[in-house]
């Protein structure tokens, strides 16, 4: 293998693809979890200067306006952590889909959680634990996997988050259509029978959709015309919270929401006032809203976290690419239909905020090369 920039990029990011499938079988592990953090940081910072990020000028002036805005929030809330996984997802916005990748490399770094996580699917024993004196009481009911506690939406996350990595490998393979299908019906059965025992809705809405999406799209959608898309969706998100608090509690809906619908409520009425009392560099995490941290909902977790400049701008990377890269946004079908489904989450979860889950999620940005080449 030729030492190059590529290549060398190409194994940061399988390096990347490793931590970040970790990160969320150690999401109760705060220690390693500040571990994974630093590790992601640092291969991140590697991969812009590879790819030259620091020739980009309005990546400059806009990275470091972040990272000030970023420090004065760290300094609300003294969370290192939180600092950190907004640079990463900051410099991953950016590099993410501003690079392509060789083909074999592209599905070994969806081939490795994909692996990863069909162990943890497999190894998860569902019960009852003692989990002490917590809002959910002392018995605590999720899943145990390798010692490790994991909460049922943890499961759930997983187990789309495997489904969506194989389909994004098995589409690359030299395979007839009628084999890729059996394949990954086989592959994917195991994490649907887990999303179905985690009772997570809007996980299971996210891969009903994931599939009309592969059925419907026929080809991948212009990169214009996805970002556009990609970016009303995020909005969306936003409004979405606005609208079901203001008007859908008073239809009574129930717990079709998740939990309940009126905590859903309570959850983001207290995010909009914390919105609206720190405005520009957010909150941070060391305020609980109602009896909960997580917003439920991704926008308003940046909202009211790290506040209004690093959401804009992160939004804005996600839209953004370089003018001397003009076909680095040509994705897969597959990986558009990933990303686009898995927004969905977006709408009552708050996991895209979250370091158990945001790289495996930024990972659908990286594109392919046309052509097969060695690794």
């Amino acid at each position: 293998m030729d030492i190059s920039g590529k290549n060398i990029s190409s194994l940061f990011l399988l390096a990347l693809s490793l931590i970040s499938s970790l990160t969320i079988y150690f999401y109760w592990n705060s220690g390693m979890n500040q571990v994974f953090l630093i590790l992601g940081f640092v291969i991140l910072f590697g991969l812009a200067f590879i790819n030259r990020a620091y020739s980009d000028k309005v990546f400059i002036v806009v990275f470091c306006v972040n990272v000030a805005s970023l420090l004065v929030t760290m300094a609300f809330h003294r969370s290192m952590g939180v600092t950190l996984l907004f640079v990463n997802m900051l410099l991953a916005a950016f590099i993410f889909n501003n690079i392509r990748v060789e083909r074999k490399a592209y599905i070994w770094l969806h081939l490795i959680p994909a692996l990863l996580w069909s162990v943890f699917c497999i190894a998860a024993v569902s019960g009852s634990f003692y989990y002490g004196e917590t809002f959910l009481g002392e018995t605590y009911w999720g899943y145990t996997c390798f010692g490790m506690l994991m909460n049922e939406n943890a499961i759930a996350l997983l187990s789309i988050s495997c489904m969506l990595h194989w389909a994004c490998v098995i589409e690359q393979l030299p395979l007839r259509r009628a084999t890729r299908i059996l394949i990954t019906v086989a592959v994917a059965a195991f994490p649907v029978w887990r999303m179905i025992q985690a009772g997570c809705r809007s996980v299971l809405l996210t891969a009903i959709v994931f599939v009309i999406l592969c059925m419907v799209l026929r080809k991948p959608i212009p990169y214009r015309t996805f970002y556009i898309i990609v970016l009303a969706v995020i909005i969306c998100s936003f409004g979405f919270t606005v609208v079901y608090s203001l008007y859908i509690e008073k239809l009574s809906l129930g717990d079709i929401m998740g939990r309940d619908s009126l905590s859903r409520v309570y959850i983001w009425e207290a995010a909009f006032d914390l919105i609206k009392k720190y405005p520009i560099f957010g909150s941070g995490t060391e305020i609980q809203m109602a009896m909960l941290d997580s917003a439920h909902n991704t926008v308003l977790s940046w909202l009211k976290t790290i506040g209004l400049i690093p959401t804009l701008t992160y939004a804005f990377f996600l839209a953004r690419r370089r003018p001397d890269i003009p076909d680095a946004n040509t994705y897969s079908k597959v990986a558009q239909c990933a990303v686009l489904a898995g927004l969905l989450i977006s709408f009552f979860e708050s996991f895209y905020a979250d370091s158990m889950f945001y790289m495996s999620f930024m990972l659908f940005f990286l594109t392919p090369e046309s052509r097969k080449v060695s690794f």
